[in-house]
């Protein structure tokens, strides 16, 4: 039998128990939403981390090529320098071999051996500084020539007394000597600075080469 009480105990049970289940069902879904709002944080920070490592790990590739290919283009340049150190040095042993007798061929053509002589005369009048006696001296053969061309010479520079000296085995060219300095003008004395020579023969070689590649004739 229900009495007034019983029915308003009834309504206030029912009335709490509706109230803790909204307050349950609140709970739940603000939880829910936390839940869903922290899922979304730690995934885009993930993605956000995941782009950041993509990044650091492209930039990383790209610095570890830029290094790959410096490291080849260095290696590829002292293999070049190496291999050029190696033909010009052939190159120079080469000419080396040859130059005694393309000097010498020079000396056997009378334009060319007049220049020679000329050119050693001049430097002798320019460095030899006793006047009072000079010897020229040439192989017999070049005694009426070459001989006579540089005491020509010699006498318009202002040097007296010279004696043409004919010296068998001397080779091409000339020795003029004054006093006790002489002026080598042979062959073994104009090859005798390696040093010089292979330096001018450097230069000469860069020269070939650089119209070689701008496609001049050299």
């Amino acid at each position: 039998m229900n009495t007034p009480l019983n029915s308003v105990l009834v309504a206030q049970t029912t009335a709490l128990l509706e109230r803790v289940a909204r307050e349950r069902d609140e709970r739940i879904r603000r939880l829910r939403e936390e839940a869903s709002e922290q899922a979304r944080s730690i995934v885009a920070r993930a993605r956000a981390e995941a782009r950041q490592r993509l990044r650091q790990a492209v930039e990383e590739e790209r610095r570890a090529a830029a290094r790959a290919i410096a490291d080849r283009s260095a290696a590829l340049d002292t293999e070049a320098r190496r291999a050029e150190q190696t033909l010009l040095r052939g190159l120079i042993e080469e000419a080396w071999q040859r130059l005694p007798q393309a000097v010498a061929a020079r000396w056997a053509q009378a334009p060319a051996r007049e220049a020679w002589v000329g050119a050693a005369c001049d430097l002798a009048a320019a460095s030899l500084r006793d006047h009072a006696s000079v010897a020229i001296e040439v192989e017999p053969s070049d005694a009426a020539t070459a001989g006579e061309q540089a005491r020509a010479r010699l006498l318009t520079a202002g040097f007296q007394g010279i004696e043409v000296r004919p010296v068998a085995g001397l080779g091409a060219g000339l020795r003029i000597v004054s006093g006790g300095a002489c002026l080598d003008a042979t062959v073994a004395g104009l090859l005798a600075s390696r040093e010089q020579v292979e330096s001018e023969l450097l230069a000469e070689f860069d020269r070939v080469l650089g119209r070689a590649e701008e496609g001049t004739p050299a």
